[in-house]
């Protein structure tokens, strides 16, 4: 029985629990442990959290690699040694942030149909695997190791990617060591979140700037349970920028929700809101959605640049028989036209264009 990790993870997993064979038994046909040996563990394993397999570990009557071999068979999971075998898969620790990979405990060995293949020791963190696909912002297709395994490897090529930001934290010069402090777990009423020279405002004012500067797309705002982590997307991958103190995420918080015109003390459902702001002279416009998350509200800017929606129909790209095919819709008296496709990949670009030329003084565009 294979278990289902892609949507309804707890639904999946109750169905299948009921259907797969239980570890003892396959550790038992496979020859690794006795029946005796299994009813021993049973017994000490009863009336405690620990699962059988640790149980036998700790009797020293199984090794971690036949309980992770028999994990696997439960699952239908692929099993992954991390020995050299000709064949395996190899670790790739750039696809991922090394504070995951080593928090975690996991080992990315690549990318397959836009899905991560993930190494994980522990088939049953169900909770661990949805807060990795929010993390990480894909699905993931995960592959069993053994935990010494996984942690021997990390160990020996030293934790994983790094941000390609390279600059020193945000929060050194943006914000003062004392007012720092002073935000607590609910904004701090001295803090005047419309004073341009509030630290906080800075701070946001700050990365909002460097963002642009560096031709990010997005800006991902995301509370962690004991930090927030500031990501940018450059070029379809994001990197991690700064990992800010968790006290300052009600502030933060409030600033970007201020600045985007939503309702600051909503905090149970997403909210949608637009910010105007001059960078270097030009002004940039950004799309703000927040949503709740586990560990609080989770921000994510979208970066909307005047300059690329404006490069005019003919520039986009399009062969000479699709242009002339969209050129006849749009200028159809009514209907609705749908444009879809994934981030970053033009749609906003090409419905500005499209507006572009449909703008005339005896027209109305909303």
């Amino acid at each position: 029985m294979i278990l289902c990790i892609e949507g309804g993870i707890a639904t999946s997993y109750l169905m299948a629990r009921k259907l797969r064979r239980k570890i003892g038994e396959i550790l038992v046909d496979e020859g690794a442990i006795t029946s005796e040996q299994l009813d021993k563990a049973l017994e000490a394993a009863s009336g405690t959290a620990k699962k059988i397999g640790e149980v036998l570990q700790e009797q020293g009557t199984c090794t971690e690699l036949a309980v992770a071999k028999a994990l696997a068979e439960q699952f239908g999971m692929v099993f992954v040694a991390l020995d050299g075998s000709e064949g395996e898969p190899k670790p790739d620790m750039d696809l991922i942030p090394k504070d995951v990979i080593q928090k975690h405990t996991i080992l990315p060995v690549g990318k397959k149909n836009d899905k991560i293949q993930l190494l994980i020791h522990d088939p049953l963190n169900l909770e661990l695997l949805d807060l990795l696909r929010f993390r990480l912002n894909c699905e993931l297709d995960p592959l069993l190791s053994t935990k010494s395994a996984i942690q021997a490897f990390i160990s020996q090529d030293g934790g994983g990617a790094s941000s390609i930001v390279s600059e020193s934290s945000l929060i050194t010069d943006s914000v003062d060591v004392s007012v720092d402090r002073s935000v607590d777990k609910s904004v701090d009423a001295s803090i005047d979140m419309d004073d341009e020279q509030a630290p906080i405002v800075k701070l946001v004012s700050r990365f909002i700037t460097e963002a642009v500067r560096n031709r990010t797309s997005d800006i991902h705002i995301e509370p962690m349970e004991d930090r927030v982590v500031l990501r940018y997307r450059i070029d379809g991958v994001c990197h991690i920028r700064d990992n800010l103190p968790k006290r300052m995420q009600p502030a933060i918080l409030a600033r970007m929700k201020l600045m985007a015109g939503v309702n600051i003390a909503e905090k149970r459902i997403p909210q949608d809101g637009r910010i105007k702001m001059a960078v270097d002279g030009e002004q940039i416009d950004f799309r703000v959605s927040c949503c709740p998350a586990y560990h609080g509200e989770s921000v994510v800017l979208r970066i909307l640049r005047p300059d690329a929606v404006r490069i005019g129909l003919k520039n986009i790209g399009f062969e000479q028989e699709n242009y002339d095919a969209f050129m006849k819709l749009i200028k159809k008296p009514n209907g609705i036209l749908l444009v879809t496709g994934p981030t970053g990949s033009g749609k906003t670009t090409t419905l500005y264009s499209a507006l572009d030329i449909l703008n005339r003084p005896d027209r109305k565009i909303i």
